[in-house]
């Protein structure tokens, strides 16, 4: 093949020749730890978390009744999580938020720029609150969920993010190239810790506030403020990783990794 003696600035007809063989072998050995040590620590890791957020909520709730629950589940093993007193809605307070629900929709969907994602976001977290404090004025006492079982639903959430983020990682930044390994193992590491840190202080602000203004509020909680805050510094965190393997790839040695086709 005739060597290119100028390569231009497009990079049309250039890709980085991976070693396959070595990024499966990152993959693999890095998701058989990861899954190895998650199964044997989950325990512990949230038995901590409980403990923290326990602490703290004593600290600010001095009356509330907080315990430590745990259950067994046959893919993790023990999971604990908080046990809390729960706080009902009078109707009064449903009627209050049921109406101002409804007026932020209606104001919403009259602006110019109702299309925006910002507007339909908040549309949607009008709408499922909505649903909730119409559920609490005709239908209160056959509310199904206590505090303890969001708390529960909350932990398992919080795992299943975990899982889905170590994984996701694991494999975007195996096939991203051979170099940058130090990168990978720092950005991996980045988003476990954060999403831990992220996750308890979550975790901790959402039984308190639950337990102070009332679980009205769970669904609003659970659905409009769970996973999909969570992506974002998913993305953040692998933008600032892609910017690191820019300036690898764009160095001396680093170019020596691309392929003209």
């Amino acid at each position: 093949m005739k060597e290119k003696k100028v390569i231009d600035y497009t990079r049309t007809y250039r890709r980085i020749e991976a070693d396959k063989k070595k990024c499966i072998l990152y993959i693999v050995i890095l998701l058989l730890l990861g899954f190895l040590l998650m199964w044997t620590q989950i325990d512990d890791l949230t038995r901590i978390i409980c403990k923290i957020c326990a602490g703290v909520l004593k600290q600010y709730e001095p009356h509330m009744y907080v315990g430590i629950r745990s259950e067994t589940y046959p893919l993790f093993g023990k999971i604990s999580y908080l046990s809390a007193g729960t706080v009902y809605p009078g109707i009064q307070i449903s009627l209050i938020n049921t109406g101002i629900s409804l007026g932020v929709i209606i104001l919403l969907a009259g602006l110019p720029w109702k299309g925006r994602p910002l507007a339909i976001y908040l549309i949607l977290c009008s709408a499922v609150h909505l649903i909730s404090s119409l559920w609490f004025v005709f239908g209160e006492k056959y509310f199904p969920y206590t505090l303890t079982v969001y708390s529960k639903l909350y932990m398992l959430q919080e795992i299943g993010i975990w899982v889905m983020f170590f994984v996701m990682t694991v494999i975007v930044t195996g096939i991203i190239g051979p170099r940058g390994v130090i990168y990978k193992l720092l950005t991996l590491l980045a988003i476990m810790v954060y999403s831990i840190v992220f996750g308890t202080v979550r975790y901790v602000i959402f039984i308190w506030l639950l337990y102070r203004f009332s679980v009205i509020y769970m669904a609003f909680f659970y659905f409009m403020i769970g996973p999909m805050f969570d992506f974002l510094y998913l993305v953040m965190i692998y933008a600032v990783f892609v910017n690191r393997m820019i300036g690898v790839y764009d160095s001396r040695k680093g170019k020596e990794v691309w392929k003209w086709s």
